[in-house]
């Protein structure tokens, strides 16, 4: 079943809409969403919620839903499924995010599930929302049970109040929380763009006591992230990064496990690029982290530390729980004034605190000077990438849709 459904006048109030052949099955500005999905099928439409506390579309049915071609605009939540059990297709969408219509309320998220069966969020575009929010795991991890994102375009995560204040963990383009134990997670080929003094990202990518399984480890690859930056940009203070592994799980069952990062590219992040800051069995190699330190006016980011670092954020036993992580055959070229590793002004890793576990060798570093220039050849390696790949990101056009998916 294919439904192609418009947004109406916010005047109308409250619009009942039956099916012909399957009864009541989706409703228009409910007063919980502007879109609620009650049963299984296919949409598409242009939607748009002014209210911070009314999401955009808010699916209650375990039925697969696929949203396809859609425009959603939100003062809040774009798509809520948090009842568990959802079965979820994201695809060909693109979402803006607006100012909070209330105090004290922060920008809405992308996509916020709960214990879902399955997902798979591809060729989008997200502006000015925060990313994923998966929250634990309702599906047995089979091909049709699993996580899968890949090909979206992401431009400034934000997370800012409208008085311009924001949380202190900002914005992420994918945070798993306790999402454990689940084979099959692909997160690939996306595309995130974050502009200083226009984003107020954290971590881009966030396993947060969420895991794969020894058999099938979960895969974070071949991704472009750039930028991740304090508010203001110049500020001091920052703990973001462009990946890292985190949670306080005191058990091997409950921490970060069995997940490999390769072939990625983490371009301007202050504070670091990649960390593993808790977990066991987590192996990063073949990224590629590169940070001048500048804004592309030639401002000074005053918040880089070190590119990468191993470091057991949570002091958890180090024989069960924080242990087996390799850092390995990643290149790396990030600035920070005043330390000189592996070259001046340099802190590929983190040789300051002592608390790094990584060892200072295993790695490749690009000579000085890191410029610019320098991060400006990442995005070129980024579309030669593509381009050999055969990859789009973000949206396809409708004919190019329908070809690959029907």
């Amino acid at each position: 079943m294919k439904t192609h459904l418009r947004a109406l006048p916010i005047g109308l109030g409250f619009l009942l809409i039956a099916g012909i052949l399957s009864g009541i099955w989706y409703k228009i500005l409910d007063e919980r969403a502007i879109l609620v999905i009650t049963k299984g099928g296919t949409y598409t439409g242009n939607f748009r919620s002014t209210e911070s506390g009314k999401p955009v579309v808010l699916i209650e049915t375990t039925q697969l839903v696929i949203l396809e071609n859609c425009t959603l605009t939100g003062a809040g939540d774009i798509i809520q499924a948090a009842n568990g059990q959802a079965d979820l297709i994201v695809r060909n969408c693109t979402a803006y995010g607006l100012t909070p219509s209330e105090d004290k309320k922060d920008r809405g998220t992308f996509l916020r599930v709960a214990e879902a069966r399955r997902l798979t969020v591809e060729h989008n575009y997200i502006e000015h929302l925060n990313g994923l929010i998966v929250y634990r795991w309702g599906g047995d991890g089979s091909a049709q049970q699993t996580m899968t994102v890949r090909y979206n375009s992401v431009k400034n995560l934000d997370a800012r109040r409208r008085d311009g204040s924001y949380p202190r963990q900002g914005a992420a383009f994918v945070l798993l929380n306790s999402v454990r134990n689940l084979a099959g997670i692909d997160i690939s080929f996306n595309q995130v763009i974050n502009e200083p003094d226009q984003s107020t990202v954290f971590d881009n990518i966030n396993f947060y006591n969420s895991s794969g399984t020894a058999q099938s480890w979960a895969k974070v690859h071949d991704n472009y992230v750039q930028g991740a930056y304090p508010f203001p940009s110049t500020s001091s203070e920052f703990s973001g990064s462009g990946m890292t592994t985190d949670g306080d799980g005191s058990t091997a069952q409950s921490t970060v496990a069995f997940l490999e990062a390769y072939n990625n590219q983490f371009v301007s992040t202050c504070n670091a690029a990649m960390n593993i800051a808790a977990g066991h069995d987590i192996y990063f190699h073949h990224n590629r982290m590169v940070t001048s330190g500048l804004r592309k006016d030639g401002v000074r980011l005053n918040s880089t530390f070190a590119a990468a670092s191993i470091f057991n954020s949570y002091k958890k036993d180090t024989l069960t729980v924080f242990v087996r992580h390799r850092m390995l055959d990643n290149t790396i070229g990030y600035v920070r004034i005043g330390v000189s590793f592996p070259y001046k002004n340099r802190q590929d890793q983190d040789v300051t605190t002592g608390l790094n576990r990584m060892p200072k060798t295993g790695n490749n570093h690009l000579p000085n000077p890191i410029t610019l220039a320098t991060e400006q050849n990442e995005w070129t390696l980024w579309q030669q990438k593509l381009s050999k790949q055969g990859v789009q990101v973000g949206p396809l056009t409708r004919a190019t849709v329908k070809a690959g998916y029907e």
